[in-house]
């Protein structure tokens, strides 16, 4: 079978490090994820002045996208699939857009630094599930 993947040969080196930055994202999400659940403003500030269920709607969200992303993260190391990685990325990216919908909506400002935590976690799941997803198609075709 001869697909498109076949004319083009990605480094090794390249595959590496998009693995590391891959790893570094996820660690990065739980860091970030664990300090803001723990009502820190270190990494973002979640409008203090917010009371009742506004003023932990952010932090659960981003527990439950980190939880989200542990599974799939486990998911495809386990099973050696990196596919899921694909829609994981596209909805990370996705998210920075809804996040502002979701600001103007409730009327509330909504830090920027989620906006670029959202969009290298969407860069990271793609490059990296994309890299991987050629390499399995490119073994298959030497096999």
């Amino acid at each position: 079978m001869n697909t498109q993947f076949s004319n083009y040969k990605i480094p090794s080196s390249l595959s590496l490090l998009l693995a590391f930055n891959f790893n570094i994202a996820v660690v990065l999400l739980l860091i970030v994820s664990f300090i803001s659940a723990a009502d820190s403003a270190v990494v973002f500030d979640n409008n203090n002045e917010l009371y009742g269920p506004l003023a932990g709607n952010l932090r659960l969200m981003l527990i439950y996208l980190t939880l989200s992303q542990f599974a799939a993260y486990c998911f495809c190391s386990y099973t050696q699939d990196y596919r899921l990685l694909l829609p994981v990325g596209l909805f990370w990216l996705m998210l920075t857009g809804s996040l502002e919908f979701y600001g103007m909506i409730n009327q509330i400002p909504i830090d920027e630094d989620y906006n670029w935590l959202f969009l290298y976690l969407g860069l990271s799941n793609l490059l990296y599930g994309g890299v991987m997803v050629i390499n399995k198609y490119q073994q298959q075709e030497a096999d």
